[in-house]
């Protein structure tokens, strides 16, 4: 960790504005397929998954306008249509696994590729993900590489306890 040394009789002024960061956006974005009524973010950082996660937003239909220079976001899911014949989230981006539960709780079903990679710090395990939507109620199969989550009705409230510590997955 640095150390900022302030010398001198001088009191420090100012203001600081605190960039946004993925760990927050992503979890928010994902949650925004909640509902279906326009939403408005501001702040939004420009970054590779919240690229990516727009990206997803349009192929299902939804209605995004992201202002480039405010970083202000404007979402409308009202059209937003998921068909697990058609759709699969993809599997380079390990945050995709956060639209499941939003895509379970709209439309009762969720379809990703089974091999969910990791980051930059490596890959990381999507069994615990697993455990956690069969634990809630959903229905798992893997086929054909990839891996289908059905839902008959809202999740279950349950008590699961994690082999390891596993950010995404609480």
């Amino acid at each position: 960790m640095s150390n900022l040394i302030v010398h001198g009789g001088t009191p420090l002024r100012g203001r600081v504005v605190p960039s946004a960061n993925k760990n927050a956006v992503l979890p928010i974005l994902c949650a925004t397929l909640l509902t279906d009524q326009p939403l408005r973010l501001n702040g939004v950082p420009d970054i590779t998954d919240v690229r990516k996660i727009l990206d997803i937003f349009r192929a299902l239909g939804s209605q995004v306008k992201l202002d480039e220079t405010t970083r202000v976001l404007d979402l409308h899911h009202r059209d937003t249509r998921f068909d697990a014949a058609v759709h699969r989230l993809p599997e380079e981006m390990r945050s995709s696994i956060m639209l499941v539960p939003p895509l379970l709780a709209r439309f009762g079903v969720a379809r990703l590729e089974d091999n969910v990679k990791g980051c930059t710090l490596g890959v990381r395990e999507i069994d615990p993900h697993v455990d956690i939507f069969r634990s809630f109620g959903g229905q798992v199969e893997r086929a054909d590489g990839s891996l289908l989550v059905r839902s008959s009705g809202p999740l279950r409230p349950t008590h699961h306890w994690l082999d390891y510590a596993s950010v995404t997955t609480t």
